[in-house]
Parts: C-alpha cells; sequence; structure tokens
C-alpha cells in the first residue's frame, strides 16, 4: 500500500505527492501556497530537500494538520453526528473536513439513511478494542459485515522535523517569498479563463492565478489537468473517484504539472 501524506481533503494530492516533490527543485525554501490536506506540505517534510517548508491555505486547514501530526487527535474517537456537524464545523477544523462527504467541508459524511448503522458500526470498533491498524479494522469489521471504513479517518505518524514548517492561513498572494524559494500550488482544477472557479465555497480567480505566477520572479510550479500558458515539466494518469464516470465509479484524468519558466528545471520527456 502506498504511504500517505496529510489528512483525507478533496484533491488531495497523497497519491501522487512523491512525484511532486521529486520533480520540484531544490532550493533553501519551499511553498506550499494552496496546501489543503497538506499532502505535499507532509511529504516535503519527510524528504528533506528543503530547509525549511510553508505551507499557507485561506481555509485554515493548516491547523488541523499541525494538530494532527502534534498528537491532538491520537485518542480521538467521538462519534460527529449529523447536528454536532453542522453545529461545530465552522469552529472545529477536524469536525469540518475529516467528518464532511468527500472532505469538502460541507456536507455531511453520511446519508440519513446509513447514519444509524455507521454509528453502531464505529461504537462497534471503539468498543472492541480497535487500534486504528488495518490488521485490528479488517478483523473486526468481518465481526461487523454491514459497516463501511468509518476509522478515525487519520492516520498522520508524529513528524520530528515540524520546527521547519511555517503555516498562514491568507490568499496565497499575501504570502511573502524569500529568496531562494520554490512555490508550489495546487490551484482548483478545470479552469477556464474567464471563469471564477469555486474552491471549498471561495471564488478562486484562474486568470488573476496566471497573471500573478507569470510575472514572479521566482520559479512557480502548480498543478492542474491542462493550461495552454505554461511548459508542462511532468503528468501522469490517475484515477479519481470522486466522479461516477463509469461502471465502477471511477475516471481516468492527467495530472500535469506545470511551470512559470523562471529558475532552472531539469526537463523531463514527457510521454505523448
Amino acid at each position: 500500500m502506498p504511504p500517505k501524506y496529510g489528512f483525507p481533503y478533496r484533491g488531495s494530492k497523497s497519491k501522487i505527492a512523491l512525484d511532486v516533490i521529486n520533480v520540484l527543485p531544490g532550493a533553501d525554501n519551499l511553498y506550499d501556497l494552496f496546501a489543503g490536506g497538506c499532502a505535499i506540505t507532509h511529504c516535503a517534510i519527510l524528504s528533506n530537500k528543503w530547509n525549511n517548508v510553508i505551507a499557507n491555505d485561506i481555509q485554515n486547514t493548516t491547523s488541523l494538520f499541525l494538530d494532527a501530526t502534534g498528537g491532538k487527535y491520537k485518542d480521538e474517537k467521538r462519534w460527529i453526528s449529523r447536528e454536532d456537524f453542522f453545529r461545530l464545523k465552522d469552529v472545529e477544523p477536524y469536525v469540518r473536513w475529516i467528518w464532511s462527504f468527500g472532505n469538502n467541508g460541507r456536507d455531511y459524511l453520511f446519508g440519513k439513511d446509513i447514519e444509524q448503522v455507521k454509528r453502531s458500526a464505529h461504537r462497534f470498533l471503539f468498543e472492541n478494542e480497535y487500534d486504528r491498524t488495518p490488521q485490528s479494522r479488517v478483523k473486526l469489521t468481518k465481526r461487523f459485515k454491514e459497516m463501511a471504513t468509518i476509522d478515525g479517518r487519520f492516520e498522520l505518524e508524529q513528524l520530528e522535523r515540524l520546527q521547519q514548517l511555517e503555516t498562514y492561513s491568507t490568499d496565497y498572494r499575501d504570502v511573502e517569498i524569500k529568496s531562494d524559494s520554490v512555490v508550489y500550488c495546487d490551484i482548483p482544477y478545470n479552469q477556464k479563463k474567464g471563469v471564477k472557479e469555486e474552491y471549498h465555497g471561495l471564488a478562486f480567480d484562474t486568470d488573476a492565478f496566471y497573471e500573478w505566477a507569470g510575472t514572479r520572479d521566482f520559479p512557480v510550479y502548480f498543478s492542474s489537468c491542462f493550461c495552454e500558458d505554461f511548459e508542462c515539466v511532468w503528468q501522469k494518469d490517475k484515477l479519481c473517484t470522486m466522479n461516477n464516470k463509469n461502471s465502477h465509479g471511477k475516471k481516468l484524468i492527467i495530472e500535469r504539472l506545470f511551470w512559470n519558466g523562471k529558475g532552472e528545471h531539469i526537463r523531463q520527456t514527457l510521454p505523448l
């Protein structure tokens, strides 16, 4: 099983985090300006490729990452009901992102028709010495056939190098970039010129981002499926489970990494 980075988040880069980290050039600092579930941040810290890692997300998801890696949720066993979710989601990042459907931060995790059986399954696990390991989950789910995977959803290891990490919760344009830095941006996908996309409930201006990236004097890399105005330096096929486009509930997309042409980059031969 491939390693997991960050916490579950819609659009997480956990599955390709190592690929992205390997492609990004070294420098003194790495900025992850749309950190989301902090998969790239997490992988970057473990890689030791940069002396400092700076994570920013306007939704303040970076605070959840810090709390999780600091062990705050090590003994978290709460069942969050639908009522709890809507009461707490705007004040507890854990509730908002871990207990929302598709980790979208907006809708409750379970439908009303299955909420009670999920609640029973949750209680069954934690009342029967569930230790959050896959082995324990498999053993216990055999005794509770109806349940789906609803464990703590959080398997972040504690990081010894968190002193590297600076965090912000602001607009990407407001983060001051230090010298000798590389910037990575996981911007909202399906961008079309002249269209403002939604970024977890916030309007995102793609054209303004392109203008910003193109006029920076430091290297900016960003993930997308397509972009006409910047050079693609890496790409990889990826199955996306959030779109039910075939009988298996998965859609094949091409993850691409684009570069604003600043600094040096070792070009790779891309598949046709």
